[in-house]
């Protein structure tokens, strides 16, 4: 029995498509060019993934305020999920995957200012799950320690 879908990456059998190379619907993803990720069916043996790829950092819910800076412009949202790799944010306007920004967000505890080179992994609507590219081990550590404040994604 598997469980339900935390998100969604592009599919990797069409490579985001959703096309096959004969231009049929992709089966994988059913023609929408996402796959859904989803949390290992038992959470003591997270080798056993029930689709996707797994995950290198576990996920954290949290509800943080975040700008996020696209060259001349800038953009308000909330971070909604936070990982060492990564965050996870509902923008005010979509922004396409694979464009590089640069997110400005503070954690409480210990109180740090961030400001990250980030790449859009996928964007859904506002829904955009990013990849730090630019992350100090101060900052590590920073997000690292905030994290273990909140309640991890797959207790939820």
């Amino acid at each position: 029995m598997g469980s339900s879908p935390l998100g969604y990456t592009p599919c990797e059998d069409c490579r985001g498509s959703g096309r096959k190379d004969d231009g049929s619907a992709c089966p994988n993803c059913e023609g929408t060019g996402m796959a859904a990720v989803r949390e290992p069916r038992d959470p003591e043996n997270p080798e056993e993934w029930t689709t996707g790829r797994q995950r290198r950092f576990r996920r954290y819910l949290t509800d943080l305020p975040l700008t996020v800076s696209l060259g001349e412009r800038d953009l308000d949202g909330y971070c909604n999920q936070i990982a060492e790799g990564g965050l996870g944010a509902f923008l005010a306007e979509p922004v396409p995957a694979g464009s590089v920004v640069v997110l400005h967000f503070a954690v409480p505890n210990p109180p740090t200012e961030l400001h990250v080179q980030a790449v859009v992994r996928y964007q859904i609507l506002f829904q955009h799950g990013v990849e730090f590219v630019s992350l100090g081990e101060g900052e590590r550590l920073a997000i690292r320690q905030f994290c273990t404040e909140l309640p991890s994604v797959s207790s939820v």
